[in-house]
């Protein structure tokens, strides 16, 4: 199923899974082929390319692709007849929810705010204007850029 696979896209040994939507390669870590969390690795950034993931503008678009990928997974796994671990797809999905929380937290007074741009949220509550860095990977950072109050 692999080998099938790994042939039919563009596919690239490296250290983590990964689909690089600008490329169309996708990266995928040799090691764990054949355990049930590589197999849904790789499946999951096959299912971006299927899928014709690119971009995103917000972050719930970004949630929503995540979501996506991962039930094709699940299409897909019948057909390959693969485990599905179903629990790892919650938390994997789960870590895409908390980001999103934490970005769009008012520095202020923590209240929700409104997604602006790609990097721009606004509170309502108390009219902060903060930007995030764009890191999936890495801690968020919050800097307030305006406050009314």
């Amino acid at each position: 199923m692999h080998k099938q696979l790994l042939e039919k896209y563009k596919c690239v040994p490296g250290k983590r899974f990964a689909y690089n939507s600008a490329s169309g390669i996708i990266t995928y870590v040799p090691k764990d082929l054949g355990k049930v969390r590589g197999n849904m690795a790789l499946l999951h950034e096959i299912a971006h390319a299927k899928l014709g993931h690119k971009t995103y503008k917000y972050d719930l678009e970004l949630l929503k692709m995540e979501e996506d990928a991962w039930n094709e997974v699940k299409n897909d796994s019948k057909k390959y007849t693969l485990l599905i671990d179903e629990e790892h797809i919650e938390e994997c999905l789960s870590t895409y929810r908390e980001w999103i929380s934490k970005r769009s937290s008012c520095p202020k007074c923590k209240f929700f705010g409104e997604q602006m741009n790609n990097q721009v949220f606004y509170c309502k509550s108390c009219e902060t204007e903060w930007k995030v860095n764009n890191r999936k990977d890495k801690r968020v950072m919050r800097k307030i850029i305006k406050h009314n109050s």
